[in-house]
């Protein structure tokens, strides 16, 4: 049976793109009851994008998901050892220099934090509650999404110009060269022309 995403696959970009545009004016925001609107020029820009800065992203993700695997093994592996390391990093302490007052205190927050784990179970926290507002209240503050996203298509659209430019500078010294070799190959030619007569 076919779909709409086999006759989707068929379009070229634009068309891509103002079909995407359709498929979003569609949704129905919840909060707004109004139909989302997203200009097909918008999609048309992304689905133009190279294929190396969508590598760069997926990059720093697949780094952020070792980093949070290696984390998530340590923790598991010997919880103790885990929060103790992140309370030196929190205040500034190396293990290495650890005094007796601050050994006495890192253990004891640790059985602080055992506890607090065991009274609010799925509810604990290890960061600030301060933290933890911040984190919600960025997830939810459309303002705050917006301004990160005009800041990072800031930076992409900068980006895209400066690889731009140093494309056209490449294709320049690409065509000077191939000019330069044109002219020296007139030259030799003349030259032997001259001898010959």
């Amino acid at each position: 049976m076919r779909t709409m995403y086999d006759d989707f696959l068929q379009l070229k970009q634009k068309d891509m793109s103002k079909a995407m545009e359709d498929m979003t004016f569609k949704y129905i925001n919840p909060e707004t009851q109004q139909p989302t609107k997203v200009p097909a020029s918008h999609y048309d820009k992304e689905l133009s994008r190279e294929v190396e800065r969508t590598v760069a992203q997926a990059t720093n993700r697949q780094f952020l998901s070792i980093m949070y695997s290696q984390l998530n093994a340590l923790r598991k592996e010997d919880p103790k050892y885990f929060f103790q390391a992140l309370i030196c990093m929190d205040n500034n302490l190396n293990p290495k220099d650890l005094r007796m007052p601050e050994q006495i205190a890192m253990n004891h927050t640790y059985e602080f934090i055992e506890d607090k784990q065991k009274q609010e179970r799925k509810e604990f926290r290890f960061f600030n509650q301060d933290i933890t507002s911040e984190y919600q209240r960025a997830i939810t503050d459309p303002s705050i999404q917006a301004e990160y996203m005009e800041l990072s298509n800031y930076f992409e659209n900068q980006e895209s110009r400066e690889l731009d430019r140093i494309k056209e500078e490449d294709l320049s010294s690409k065509q000077s060269k191939a000019e330069t070799s044109i002219y020296n190959n007139l030259e030799e030619i003349e030259d032997d022309y001259e001898r010959d007569y």
